[in-house]
């Protein structure tokens, strides 16, 4: 037999209370273009202003310098112009946003254009062309192609026109440097070795900016899969306690109602989950509460809720509750359906994530348990991957397991002293605010499950409590791509569904889990193409956001 009913064990512990915590230091999804664009931001402001220096020292000889009166004129007129353009550089620099491809790309090639000039002044052969060469690799080292290309062109191109003019005497050589009296080969030699340094320094350039790229991109490979595996790490130690203890139990061997009890197959924090044989010879799964509970009335309102709410669900995709009872001394029990399969953490321990299309498939079956839960009136509170449980039946079917956390909407204002109940990872940023929580709360619990099955990463994870809440408050997930290649549209669907505020998710499970489907399909419609890019601009994966929930009263 498969691991049999392992997850109807219990909770986790909730949460009585949420103490304001410090700001969780945990790795964003980093945004590489925003990385990129920062560095090229910095070294373009050490460039132009040491262009700006040299160019303007330069002009400011001219007077002094040799040559026809009209030609130190147009020199001192680039020199005001080169002067110019890279003021304006700075300035754009100054609002790093307004430092685009274009703008870049229009500089280099205004100020290359504007700068052949002073060259030629100088010396079309002379060393004042090394500054042409500090150009392209300047620009050859731009995280932009199209800024690299275009400018190395520029230069290359102007430069290779006018020695080419110089060194045939269809230009006439008046520069300081000049090439009169040296023999015809020489400036020929100048021109074809220009143009293979300015290729080499070009490719050496792209070289240097691919090396670095790929540099940053293994760091911060190398730091997500140290946050996947500290993730997977919080995870399995919480999942932990379901198992410990698995094999003789307490009660293992006694006689409880009708049922004789097998081995224990899972331990909870509220309860401990038992094979069991009913009188009649059928299998099934007796859940237990702790006799170290009972003194507190609240745990035995809790355990009995999750009967009431289990057994007023009429769906395939819910466990059946055979019997509600007490024994002898006094303990609450619940017996229910015997399951053979495993949990959705099993699989996804095993397998590390699911397929898009698997994903899909999960959540729309869930996504049916949920809707009879919300149309019986119940809100679960504490979906997570070891409350989906999967089936070895024909056919597979997914389950929702473990009411124990859940909440009777009509009751929920008789119910006291249960501030923030949940599993962190998965709890909707409303139940941690306060115990106003609707269907909406599930909804966010099955997308970021979601999220978990396909990055195989939760969205929010850590060792310590009060960062999880923190960031559930006030930090959006890595973007999922950071950790695997899935179409876009999924990325949408998930943005939506995990949105921090009610009103930006979807209206009901079923439709997050028809737009899932969709996603994986290739036919999300427009319109929720459209909303999700929106709440991406508005909030993008990896921020740190100011976007704490609206409270109200559940629908």
């Amino acid at each position: 037999m498969a691991s049999t009913q392992s997850v109807q064990s219990g909770f986790l512990p909730p949460f009585a209370s949420v103490v304001a915590p410090s700001p969780a230091e945990s790795l964003p999804g980093v945004d590489m273009a925003a990385v990129f664009h920062a560095e090229e931001v910095s070294r373009s402001r050490v460039f132009y202003l040491a262009i700006l220096v040299i160019v303007a020292v330069t002009g400011s000889f001219s007077p002094l310098l040799a040559g026809e009166v009209w030609l130190r004129a147009i020199n001192g007129a680039a020199c005001v112009g080169v002067c110019a353009i890279a003021l304006v550089a700075l300035l754009v620099l100054r609002k790093p946003s307004r430092y685009s491809r274009a703008v870049a790309a229009t500089i280099g090639c205004l100020g290359v254009g504007i700068g052949i000039t002073i060259i030629y002044y100088i010396g079309v052969f002379s060393a004042g062309a090394m500054l042409l060469a500090l150009a392209v690799y300047f620009y050859g080292t731009s995280h932009s192609t199209l800024v690299a290309r275009s400018v190395y062109a520029t230069i290359a191109g102007l430069y290779l026109l006018v020695s080419i003019g110089v060194a045939s005497r269809l230009i006439p050589d008046l520069s300081l440097f000049h090439t009169r009296g040296i023999d015809p080969f020489t400036p020929w030699f100048q021109v074809i070795m220009s143009q293979v340094n300015f290729a080499l320094i070009f490719y050496l350039a792209r070289s240097t900016r691919r090396a670095g790229e790929r540099a940053v991109e293994r760091v911060r490979d190398a730091n997500l899969q140290v946050r996947k595996r500290d993730a997977l790490l919080a995870e399995a130690q919480g999942e932990l306690a379901r198992v410990e203890g698995a094999g003789q139990g307490r009660f293992t061997g006694e006689t409880i109602g009708r049922y004789e009890l097998g081995d224990l197959l899972g331990r909870g924090a509220m309860g401990d989950v038992y094979s069991a044989m009913s009188d009649e010879g059928v299998s099934v799964a007796v859940k237990m509460l702790h006799p170290s509970l009972l003194e507190q009335e609240e745990n035995v309102q809790r355990f009995a809720r999750e009967a009431q709410a289990a057994s007023a669900v009429d769906t395939a995709h819910v466990p059946c509750v055979y019997e509600v009872g007490e024994t002898k001394t006094g303990v609450p029990f619940l017996a229910m359906e015997l399951l053979e399969g495993h949990d959705l953490g099993w699989h996804l321990r095993r397998s590390g994530r699911l397929a898009p299309v698997e994903v899909a498939s999960m959540c729309e079956q869930v996504a049916n348990a949920l809707a009879a839960v919300r149309d019986a009136g119940i809100v679960h509170r504490d979906l997570k991957p070891g409350n989906l449980f999967l089936t070895d039946t024909i056919p597979r079917t997914w389950k929702v397991l473990d009411f124990g956390l859940s909440k009777i909407v009509e009751h929920v204002s008789s119910l006291t002293g249960e501030m923030c109940v949940g599993t962190p990872s998965y709890m909707a940023p409303e139940q941690i605010i306060g115990p106003e929580v609707d269907h909406q709360a599930d909804l966010y619990a099955l997308a970021a499950i979601a999220y978990r099955a396909i990055t195989g990463v939760p969205p929010l994870s850590g060792t310590d409590i009060g960062n999880v809440l923190y960031d559930v408050l006030h930090k959006q997930p890595a973007s999922p791509s950071d950790y695997v290649r899935i179409p876009v549209d999924v990325e949408l669907v998930l943005a939506i569904g995990i949105a921090k505020r009610r009103e930006d998710r979807f209206a009901t499970v079923e439709e997050f889990a028809s737009a899932m489907r969709a996603a994986t399909e290739g036919s999300l419609d427009p319109a929720t193409q459209q909303r999700g890019w929106a709440l991406i601009k508005r909030f993008p994966w990896g921020a740190t956001i100011d976007a704490r929930p609206s409270v109200r009263p559940p629908k």
